[in-house]
């Protein structure tokens, strides 16, 4: 079932834009909120004031964005206020919308579970609940309930779909914070230039294409929460800025003079081994002491194979609800094979499954030939896959090529779960997939003609 967005301007042109950008990337869009039910909504202010403030505060409440006018800081900070997610300037990068409302969406199953927390909503049935009955992850929420009301930071460690950014959802929801925002920034999605002005944002005219004043992250989340995910990607300079941030509690902005005090509780998280790449000579030991004061470990899925049922039957549960033919359950075999499988995408791998066969399968109940997972696709991910050289040699861009098609065919298309296939961040799937001319006419980047 298609997201819905409730877009309102004012400006038919830039309306017309928006639409069709939105439309062309699988969304509805509605022109009122009202019975409509939004996931998201885009609202220009000060046009749409009464309607942010009205759909702000709604249970379940969409993820809402702000259109507002260029270089209007103080328009930018009231609709902060009165509820929004994020702003967006107008005239409207459309670039730049897709990555905050990607990233604002996110953040409504984050509101579902600390409404849940709170007693306000009934359990919702998604990846946002931390799911599973073994000691693994029972351990993990001890963890959390002894960490979340404290000030120190927090190092999440875990392999690529282990859920930590659920764990910092989580410790944020049970914080005192909890009142203010969290605000999550992906270090490997971004170029290093792009990262250092969005965490800490820039003045008109700071570098070429800087048109307006932007606010960082480190100021939205001002009083709240800063979720510095797969931060083993920053660069060293970068790294400088974040750790002179945290140890002053204060920053500049790219081109500005004047420094900005912020109460900001970090939450950073990696899959790589940030001793090892201290004694490489790429992450910075200082910033890992200072990020390093509570850490929290997250079990890959192989090593707690026991919650896979329960894992499996929620996510059954959650896509169920968009189903015309729901499921009643998985077949004994399909079961079986769930736990036959090593998982090296781990939780985010087994939604996925779950996702597609309930979308794809026509039996009343799952059935072990909707998972495609009856032929051994993957390696145990604890025994190192053995090749061979042929005594002729081999194309080396060739296997790679194939490597790459082959986890994003595994991941139907989604650059992210195809990265945790093969091990890496995002950011280097995404260098090798434009390296290498792949596209994919789902994809706003490196499809086709894209250039």
């Amino acid at each position: 079932m298609r997201q819905r967005v409730v877009l309102i301007s004012g400006n038919p042109d830039a309306r017309s834009v928006i639409e069709q950008w939105l439309v062309g990337q699988g969304y509805e869009v509605l022109e009122d909120a009202r019975g409509g039910a939004p996931q998201a909504a885009i609202l220009e202010l000060p046009l749409a004031e009464s309607e942010l403030q009205r759909l702000a505060g709604e249970s379940p409440r969409p993820a809402i964005l702000a259109l507002c006018p260029l270089d209007s800081v103080e328009t930018q900070v009231a609709a902060l206020k009165q509820g929004a997610d994020d702003s967006v300037a107008s005239p409207v990068d459309l670039d730049e919308l897709g990555l905050k409302l990607d990233r604002a969406l996110e953040q409504v199953g984050m509101r579902a579970e600390l409404a849940r927390l709170r007693g306000e909503a009934p359990p919702p049935r998604s990846e946002r609940a931390i799911l599973g009955a073994g000691p693994e992850i029972q351990a993990v929420r001890r963890q959390i309930e002894k960490v979340a009301a404290a000030r120190a930071s927090v190092l999440v460690i875990g392999e690529t779909g282990t859920g930590k950014e659920l764990v910092a959802n989580t410790i944020h929801a049970h914080s005192p914070r909890r009142e203010q925002r969290m605000v999550s920034v992906n270090c490997a999605a971004l170029p290093d230039p792009l990262l250092e002005s969005e965490l800490f944002g820039h003045e008109r005219g700071a570098f070429t294409g800087a048109d307006r004043l932007r606010l960082g992250r480190f100021e939205e989340a001002d009083g709240g929460t800063l979720f510095l995910d797969e931060i083993g990607d920053m660069s060293l300079r970068t790294q400088g800025k974040v750790l002179r941030a945290l140890q002053e509690r204060e920053f500049e902005r790219l081109g500005g003079g004047e420094p900005i005090r912020v109460d900001v509780r970090v939450i950073a998280a990696t899959n790589q081994d940030l001793r090892e790449m201290i004694r490489a000579g790429t992450f910075r030991a200082e910033l890992l002491f200072r990020l390093n004061v509570i850490t929290i470990r997250l079990p890959p899925l192989r090593q707690r194979t026991g919650d896979i049922a329960e894992l499996a039957c929620e996510f059954l549960r959650e896509f169920n609800r968009s189903e015309s033919r729901p499921k009643r359950g998985f077949s004994p075999e399909a079961m079986e094979v769930l736990h036959r499988h090593s998982w090296p995408g781990n939780v985010r791998e087994l939604r996925n499954v779950v996702e597609r066969a309930v979308l794809m399968g026509d039996s009343e109940r799952v059935e072990s030939s909707d998972l495609c997972l009856e032929a051994p696709d993957y390696e145990r991910a604890d025994v190192a896959p053995a090749f061979r050289l042929p005594p002729g040699g081999i194309d080396y861009r060739e296997v790679e090529r194939s490597l790459v098609l082959q986890a994003l065919e595994h991941a139907d298309w989604v650059q992210k779960d195809a990265a945790a296939l093969l091990r890496m961040s995002r950011r280097k799937l995404n260098y090798r997939v434009q390296r290498l001319g792949i596209t994919h006419p789902r994809w706003r980047k490196n499809r086709s003609g894209a250039g």
